[in-house]
């Protein structure tokens, strides 16, 4: 048997240097993306956590929900209130919406990173994500505190088109 050529096997360790190294590449890329997308769930966590306490001040203010995203941006008190009466089925502070980390005080900031389903018939506003990563389960328990907040408020008087008669 006769032993491989010198370049050949230049090569091959040449060649197994180079997928070596992308391979490395691909990991370290791979944790930077990771990364990134925790890093972005963690401030769409809290824009959904500060949007929903700001959904729910509305709501003990005005007695009725934001008809929209507009509606809840321009009630700029609502973003600063920090105690709210609560039956526990929804926060009773900021702090205990926010899990004692820092609210967004802006609405300009928080409607960028989550939207606002308004109900025309009075029903609690969804929120989502914008399609951007969030936590597990934070969507469906900020979701949860409105549908919880919604059973205590009243309820519209529904609206037929009808003009009324004098």
């Amino acid at each position: 048997m006769s032993a491989a050529p010198v370049g050949s096997r230049r090569a091959a360790l040449w060649l197994m240097g180079v997928f070596i190294t992308l391979a490395l590449g691909a990991f370290i890329w791979g944790f930077a993306v990771v990364d990134e997308v925790r890093a972005r769930a963690k401030r769409v966590d809290v824009a959904l956590r500060s949007t929903a306490w700001a959904c729910l001040v509305y709501a003990d203010q005005e007695q009725v929900w934001p008809a929209s995203d507009e509606a809840l941006a321009d009630a700029s008190a609502v973003w600063q209130e920090t105690r709210l009466p609560s039956d526990g089925s929804w926060p009773g502070t900021r702090d205990e919406a926010m899990h004692g980390g820092a609210a967004i005080d802006s609405a300009q900031v928080a409607l960028k990173l989550v939207g606002l389903n308004a109900s025309p018939d009075g029903a609690p506003p969804i929120l989502h994500t914008r399609g951007n990563p969030s936590g597990i389960g934070t969507l469906a328990e900020v979701n949860g505190w409105l549908a919880a907040r919604g059973k205590s408020l009243p309820k519209p008087k529904p609206t037929t088109g009808v003009p009324s008669s004098r």
